[in-house]
């Protein structure tokens, strides 16, 4: 079991790392609207959002222990 001191330090990390995601997806958000206002959509703006999508499943994966096709099947789920 971790000491006092060692506790609070670990707590302080999570609280923070915790944090930095929840800033980061605010301002990820915020990116993505931006794209909803763009007169000038490319295929390449297309695979750019594509390649964050993958990254974000990517990420989905590694924190929730589920497989990649249970993420991708409930996505799919969202779109029919």
């Amino acid at each position: 079991m971790a000491t006092q001191p060692r506790q609070k330090e670990m707590m302080d990390s999570y609280k923070r790392a915790r944090a930095d995601i929840a800033s980061l997806t605010d301002w990820l958000e915020c990116e993505l609207e931006k794209f909803d206002t763009r007169d000038d959509l490319t295929w390449s703006t297309v695979g750019s959002l594509g390649h964050v999508r993958k990254n974000l499943v990517e990420t989905l994966v590694f924190l929730s222990g589920f497989e990649e096709s249970e993420i991708q099947r409930s996505l799919d789920e969202l779109h029919s």
